[in-house]
C-alpha cells in the first residue's frame, strides 16, 4: 500500500476513534480490553501518537534511545475531554511528520533497523485495532475497509520475524508484563482473507526462526478463512463476529496465533 494511502488511513480511523471516545462515560469498561476503560483507553493512544511513534519515526538508529523515548512519556493530565483532544493533536503530529520526513532514511525497528515508513504502517495498525476497541463501546463494528484490515493483518505477520527482539525491547518496557517467546511452530500453516482474497503462508526457515511468504504453499498443516476483519481480530486476541473457517488441524493454525507473541 502506498504510504499516502496509509496516512489517509489514519487519519480516517483516528476520526472514528475520536468519535467513539467523546461519546463514552470515561470509566466505561471496554469489551474487548478487560480491565481497561474508555479513558484507559484514549490515554494509551494519546501518549503513543504523541510521544511513541513521534519519537521512532523522526530518530535514526544512531540518534535513538531508550531514555530519549522514555523522557516523552508522562500521565496525561486532565479531563476525559482533554485527553480525547491530546489524541487529535499527537495525530496531527504523527501525520505532519509522515508527510515531511524522509520516509528512506533508517529507523530503529525493535532492535533492528527499517526505513522510517516502516512506522507509518505499525501506527495505522495499532490505531485500527484500537478502533476496534472503541467501537466494542458501543456495541457496534469499526468502519474501517477490507483493504486496510488485510494490511494490518500483513503489517503484523512481516512482524513474526522479529518476534524475539520486540518481547526484549517489551520487557524492558513492561518487565512485569513479560513472558516467553514461544518457539516458532514446527508445521506450516497459512490465513486467507475471503473478502480481498490476500492470503499468506507461515512457516520455519532453516534457522528456525518465522517466516512469512505471500499466498498459500502446499503441504499446510492448516488453512484459516474468514473476513479480514475477523482474522484480525483473531490475531489481536479480540472477539470475531464470525469464527474463522478451518480446513486442516485447528492446533496448527493456533500455534501461530499473533497474541501469544
Amino acid at each position: 500500500m502506498e504510504t499516502a494511502d496509509v496516512v489517509a488511513w489514519i487519519r480516517e480511523d483516528a476520526r472514528e476513534f475520536a468519535e467513539h471516545l467523546s461519546g463514552a462515560e470515561p470509566d466505561a469498561p471496554v469489551p474487548t480490553c478487560p480491565g481497561w476503560t474508555a479513558d484507559d483507553l484514549v490515554g494509551h493512544l494519546a501518549g503513543g501518537f504523541a510521544n511513541w511513534y513521534c519519537y521512532n519515526i523522526a530518530s535514526t538508529p544512531e540518534d535513538w534511545s531508550f531514555e530519549g523515548l522514555l523522557a516523552g512519556f508522562a500521565p496525561l493530565e486532565g479531563d476525559h475531554a482533554s485527553k480525547v483532544a491530546a489524541f487529535e493533536a499527537g495525530i496531527a503530529d504523527y501525520v505532519r511528520l509522515c508527510e515531511e520526513l524522509d520516509l528512506d532514511q533508517p529507523s530503529w525497528a525493535f532492535g533492528t533497523t527499517q526505513p522510517a515508513r516502516f512506522w507509518v504502517r505499525r501506527a495505522a495498525v495499532e490505531l485500527t485495532v484500537h478502533l476496534m476497541d472503541a467501537a466494542s463501546l458501543h456495541g457496534t463494528s469499526s468502519s474501517t475497509s477490507a483493504t486496510n484490515h488485510s494490511e494490518a493483518v500483513d503489517e503484523l505477520l512481516s512482524l513474526l520475524p522479529m518476534t524475539t527482539p520486540i518481547r526484549g525491547f517489551m520487557a524492558q518496557m513492561a518487565p512485569d508484563s513479560a513472558k516467553p517467546v514461544p518457539e516458532t511452530p514446527l508445521v506450516a500453516a497459512g490465513l486467507q482473507a475471503d473478502d480481498t482474497g490476500r492470503a499468506w503462508t507461515m512457516s520455519r526457515s532453516d534457522d528456525g526462526t518465522a517466516r512469512v511468504s505471500k499466498g498459500l504453499s502446499s503441504d499446510l498443516g492448516a488453512v484459516g478463512h474468514g473476513s479480514s476483519a475477523d482474522m484480525l481480530a483473531w490475531l489481536q486476541g479480540r472477539p470475531l463476529s464470525t469464527a474463522l473457517g478451518i480446513d486442516g488441524d485447528s492446533g496448527f493454525l493456533d500455534s501461530w496465533n499473533f497474541s501469544q507473541y
